[in-house]
């Protein structure tokens, strides 16, 4: 009876290696695992991938890797910038070059200030740090604010405002103005050929 109890255990000794060697062929992949054979899987030994030996996971059937979410990219349409159509200068019918020169925006003809109101025979002077325009014409003071829709005229001591459809803004360095602020503030006579984008101005 020992005999054969000693013969049984010495048999288990000799098939445990072939039952392991069965199970797991000994390649490993970097991360020391791999996937079990179709005969380890029959003999229900394993399933599916597993590491050995102190791989980075357990032994199971998880995948190795695990894929990453990635945030969709946002797309930002910036409003686009109005197309300004350019307009020719006359005064007193001589054809005016100035630069930057005038244009329409909006449906609203601005024209370089300070280049209209000294060929206007006006005189001009910018606080930069107000970003207001001051002109002196005969016994008039008129004051324009850069981003305003507001101006102002004293005349004999009386002071009046003119409310203008465009505030007026810088463009390449200049102040530009509405066209009509031009003959409100200087009693000229403006007309506008739409179909050439002609400015005439004529004193009076």
């Amino acid at each position: 009876m020992k005999k054969f109890v000693l013969f049984i255990a010495m048999l288990s000794l000799l098939l445990s290696p072939s039952l392991i060697a069965d199970a797991h062929s000994g390649r490993t992949d970097s991360k020391g695992g791999h996937n079990c054979s179709d005969k380890s899987i029959a003999k229900g030994l394993c399933t599916g991938y597993h590491y050995h030996n102190g791989g980075s996971g357990s032994s199971s059937s998880i995948s190795s890797s695990t894929p990453k979410y990635t945030a969709p990219k946002q797309t930002y349409v910036s409003a686009p910038k109005p197309v300004l159509i350019m307009a020719d200068v006359y005064i007193n019918n001589v054809a005016q070059n100035y630069n930057p020169g005038a244009y329409i925006k909006n449906n609203t003809t601005l024209v370089p200030m300070k280049a209209i109101f000294e060929s206007l025979g006006a005189t001009l002077a910018y606080d930069n740090a107000t970003k207001k325009v001051t002109a002196y014409k005969d016994n008039k003071k008129i004051v324009i604010g850069v981003g305003n829709k507001k101006a102002y005229i004293e005349a004999n001591g009386v002071t009046s405002g003119i409310d203008l459809n465009q505030a007026a803004e810088i463009y390449q360095g200049t102040t530009m103005v509405p066209l009509r602020f031009v003959s409100q503030s200087l009693s000229a006579n403006i007309t506008f050929d739409e179909a050439l984008s002609i400015v005439s101005i004529t004193t009076k």
